[in-house]
């Protein structure tokens, strides 16, 4: 028989495709080879991790956000604009640390500003939707990290994925239900890992990318063709 996911141009060029047709992007492909392993490039379901590949270091992530949101960096709020809504979303110093463009722009902003603390940020290319996703995870993340935010804690996306995010010990529960509930609709997970490369936030994309990755670890060409029929429709018609 033909080798698995090859048969399809392989698992990452029908993501890649399936980013492209959809969003016009496909961003995600660079964390997601490893998280995949080697079943990516060889084409069967999950093996060994791509050989040299570095995991997210979810320790220290937690400890860049904890020291950003103890400076004086940014101001105690940041005012945030999506790109498709006048709705400007205002959030506190811990959360907007989590999103390490907004620390590079408001760096950036005039000094007069940041002091008086009315830094706003636009997010070109941030929905507000997935912009509230962004702040729901960092919200609840920080909220369980107590007062001085030392119980900060990410998920850890083992390299490769071999099962479910809800089956894999080193994942949160609540971690794995946010992403469960983002991914009943596959265009807001695509748009939500969109936004999320492209406000910088780690812990995030590492569970986007991993959600994205479950749903093709073990797939058949036929189910990858299933799950992102806008691909093949749209191959189809060039084709034609």
């Amino acid at each position: 028989p033909p080798s698995g996911l090859r048969a399809c141009g392989s698992a990452i060029h029908c993501l890649e495709a399936a980013a492209a047709a959809m969003f016009r992007r496909a961003i995600v492909l660079p964390m997601l080879l490893p998280i995949l392993g080697e079943a990516a490039r060889e084409g069967s379901a999950a093996v060994g991790p791509a050989a040299g590949e570095k995991a997210f270091d979810n320790t220290k992530e937690a400890k860049d956000i904890i020291a950003c949101a103890s400076s004086k960096a940014l101001p105690d709020e940041v005012t945030l604009l999506p790109s498709d809504s006048d709705e400007a979303v205002t959030v506190s110093r811990g959360v907007a640390c989590f999103m390490r463009i907004v620390q590079t722009m408001a760096e950036e902003d005039d000094e007069s500003e940041a002091t008086e603390g009315k830094v706003e940020i636009p997010l070109a290319k941030v929905d507000a939707e997935s912009l509230h996703l962004i702040v729901e995870f960092a919200r609840n993340k920080l909220s369980k990290a107590g007062p001085d935010l030392k119980e900060l804690k990410f998920s850890f996306v083992p390299r490769p994925l071999s099962g479910p995010l809800h089956e894999t010990k080193s994942i949160f529960e609540e971690d794995a239900a946010f992403m469960d509930e983002v991914a009943k609709d596959l265009e807001k997970l695509f748009r939500l890992t969109n936004a999320v490369n492209f406000v910088d936030c780690p812990p995030l994309l590492e569970l986007c990318t991993a959600r994205i990755a479950e749903m093709l670890i073990g797939k058949t060409p036929k189910e990858i063709r299933e799950i992102f029929p806008e691909v093949f429709k749209q191959e189809a018609e060039v084709a034609e």
